[in-house]
């Protein structure tokens, strides 16, 4: 049984979404934030649901900087999605679906390494970089978090050169693999457009919109994407 979205279930995606990008991530009451650069004040504020004066209030804050984001998840359908601005902020993003999948559903064994492939497995403090590599160049790669019964799936991305050849597929299996290595009951990850369809087809559930303002007319903005890809393979 899946869990149901709530302020608590938006916590522990962004623990786990932060600790991938090795974000600061602090919590305080209903607002979620992750510092990009702990140099810098690019913050990024994560809502469920929110008030009118909680929402006000984050704007405020969001609205000092061009590169501070506000994301707000919440149920399809509900009111507060249907807004094109918030105060000063412009809606930036509206195409990412936050997923949830039941672990006892998935597989437990490791997937076969597709033919001329290699895998590389890296842990962390909290969580996993998969790697799938031809040669040196590296085809595929995803994270994995785990935060206390969930595992967070985040940054699955294939390269360009590798494309249509189930590898997105393969990466997702293989982190599931290595997340039931823990006791975790619930999978988690926020898909763009383009992957809601193969996290259908792998059975995960489409659980709540994500929708991300930034500030109006901003020119030196950073990407909305929450799936953001690593650098060395985006090109």
């Amino acid at each position: 049984m899946s869990s149901e979205l709530s302020d608590a279930l938006v916590k522990t995606w962004v623990t786990g979404w932060g600790r991938t990008h090795e974000y600061e991530v602090r919590h305080e009451g209903k607002v979620h934030s992750a510092r990009f650069d702990g140099d810098s004040d690019d913050w990024e504020y994560v809502m469920y649901d929110p008030s009118e004066a909680d929402l006000r209030k984050a704007a405020s804050a969001v609205a000092k900087s061009p590169t501070r984001l506000l994301t707000v998840i919440a149920e399809p359908g509900s009111e507060i999605l249907a807004a094109q601005e918030i105060e000063d902020l412009e809606l930036i993003s509206d195409e990412e679906k936050l997923m949830v999948a039941d672990m006892d559903l998935q597989d437990v064994e490791d997937p076969i390494t597709p033919e001329s492939f290699t895998i590389e497995r890296e842990d962390f403090d909290g969580w996993t970089l998969f790697t799938v590599m031809e040669g040196e160049n590296v085809a595929a790669r995803g994270r994995m978090a785990v935060v206390d019964e969930f595992c967070i799936l985040d940054r699955i991305f294939t390269s360009s050169d590798y494309r249509r050849q189930g590898l997105g597929t393969f990466v997702t299996r293989a982190l599931l693999a290595i997340a039931h290595e823990h006791d975790v009951a619930e999978g988690l990850l926020v898909a763009t457009a383009d992957g809601v369809e193969l996290y259908e087809y792998l059975g995960w559930t489409h659980l709540g919109d994500v929708h991300v303002f930034g500030a109006a007319d901003a020119t030196d903005r950073r990407r909305p994407s929450h799936s953001q890809v690593d650098e060395g393979i985006s090109s």
